[in-house]
């Protein structure tokens, strides 16, 4: 696509791709700064319009879940009852809000074992419930699809009559004391499979290995989803400019991609607002991006624009008190004022609503990693990007430290060198490159990134440096890294 659309890809390296011996060069697309691009590939017709779909796909294996926005929470108000996964009703197309519809396939029982059937259903149930968590994404119950457990009918038939945009299917193996479940997702118009994958767990567990295994499962696929209705919004012509569309616009462009990018969200969302004040995810999106303003130093009066910000979270929390956006914004905020007990209320509630929240659970693990709980930290932060690895570069940078801390240090400098590549424009991945180095005892690999520091951000100042964190030996280490390494 070089030099034929407007959209700035980076290099990510080369990579081992399944089924495909030699490694091959992959790039990135940042969406924040491509949404021009996008409107562009409107013009593409035909074949080429299928291969740069086939292509985004492959991009999704590889990185398990297709880049997400820098936040996905909720597109839409909370839906009315008939519009729950637990609605048995089949869904049409024009029966509510412009919302993705998705149908959860009953999952195939390949164990060989009919006594095993109730399992297959029980992941199915379990991947609509988490699905059904998602405001932005409204999911077919699990009485309308069952009639077609076992049935001959093709994809393409139970989507028209379902009125589903996207199908996901899946299939249960077992062999002795092991299981693997398969899941897939399908863009049904086009007959493309945007994400695969597979899971491997213990028959003595099988419960637990259900229920994390369908999180896991409902977090990729709505990361996917929202990323491939984002595109679709770009290339459609949408004269109305309403809130929702708004909302799709603000999340394209990113609050953190630049000061330029969250002035326009902040115009978008105070616009939707005016069109609907009682639209939750507006209020909510405005705070993050105010939020942001504030900690990426965009404001001169930080004060008063954090409390307009949690003004909004709390707003949006009161619209919308069982969707997870208001929380999570909440969350951020207080986190940012060190008020660490309502920070980690306001996240908890979050991820009770939303277990497969990857910006929740992200925060959360920022807020453990401060907090003292580097385990937890890790463990949070690891699942987070796992289900969407395109969040914001600050939570790649909590991750490596985390690891630094726990004196994981292979593990620290493995993810800082990957942020370095990944996300050029964020320097401050040199940090915990420079210090697992010198702790690693790679002298010259740690000098280099040490002259990056120097060179990139020379007023960085070591006694400000990890002063978020409450255990005063944290700050202490990094600092002995960084000496170590020559700074």
């Amino acid at each position: 696509m070089r030099d034929k659309l407007d959209i700035e890809a980076f290099d990510a390296g080369e990579q081992h791709l399944k089924n495909i011996a030699n490694p091959v060069r992959i790039y990135r697309i940042d969406p924040a700064s491509s949404a021009t691009g996008i409107k562009r590939v409107a013009g593409i017709r035909g074949g080429r319009a299928s291969r740069l779909r086939l292509a985004m796909a492959g991009l999704a294996v590889i990185l398990i879940a297709i880049a997400a926005l820098a936040t996905w929470s909720g597109l839409g108000r909370a839906p009315a009852p008939e519009q729950q996964a637990a609605s048995s009703a089949t869904i049409k197309p024009d029966s509510g809000p412009t919302l993705p519809i998705v149908a959860v396939l009953p999952f195939t029982n390949q164990t060989g074992d009919e006594a095993q059937e109730y399992f297959a259903d029980g992941v199915t149930e379990e991947v609509i419930n988490a699905l059904g968590r998602f405001k932005n994404l409204r999911v077919i119950g699990r009485n309308a699809v069952l009639r077609y457990k076992g049935g001959q009918a093709r994809q393409a038939e139970i989507a028209s009559e379902l009125g589903a945009a996207y199908m996901v299917d899946g299939s249960i193996k077992a062999s002795k004391d092991r299981v693997r479940i398969s899941a897939q997702l399908t863009d049904a118009d086009a007959a493309t499979v945007l994400w695969s994958d597979r899971y491997d767990g213990d028959l003595s567990d099988i419960f637990e290995f259900q229920d994390s295994i369908a999180q896991h499962i409902a977090g990729t696929l709505a990361a996917n989803i929202t990323q491939v209705e984002v595109q679709r919004h770009f290339k459609e012509a949408r004269p109305d400019q309403n809130a929702f569309d708004l909302l799709l616009r603000a999340r394209a462009v990113g609050h953190a991609a630049s000061r330029t990018a969250n002035r326009q969200v902040r115009e978008l969302m105070t616009k939707a607002i005016e069109l609907d004040p009682n639209y939750a995810t507006t209020h909510a999106l405005l705070g993050e991006a105010i939020y942001s303003r504030v900690v990426l130093g965009w404001t001169e009066f930080p004060d008063r624009e954090l409390a307009r910000a949690e003004e909004l979270a709390r707003r949006a929390i009161a619209l919308a008190p069982d969707e997870p956006d208001g929380h999570r914004t909440l969350g951020r905020i207080l986190l940012i004022r060190t008020e660490y007990d309502q920070a980690r209320n306001a996240l908890q509630r979050a991820i009770d609503l939303n277990p497969s929240d990857a910006n929740a659970l992200a925060v959360r693990g920022t807020l453990q990693s401060v907090d003292g709980d580097l385990p937890g930290a890790i463990e949070s932060l690891e699942l987070a990007l796992k289900y969407d690895p395109m969040l914001q570069p600050q939570y790649h940078f909590d991750l490596a430290i985390s690891y630094y801390l726990a004196r994981r240090h292979e593990d620290a400098l493995r993810v800082a060198e990957r942020g370095i590549s990944r996300f050029p424009n964020f320097p401050m991945f040199n940090v915990p490159a420079a210090a697992a180095a010198a702790q690693l005892g790679r002298q010259e690999q740690a000098v280099l990134y040490v002259t990056e520091i120097r060179r990139r951000m020379p007023q960085l100042d070591l006694d400000f440096l990890g002063s978020r964190f409450r255990n005063p030996a944290y700050p202490a280490y990094l600092k002995e890294g960084l000496r170590r390494a020559g700074l």
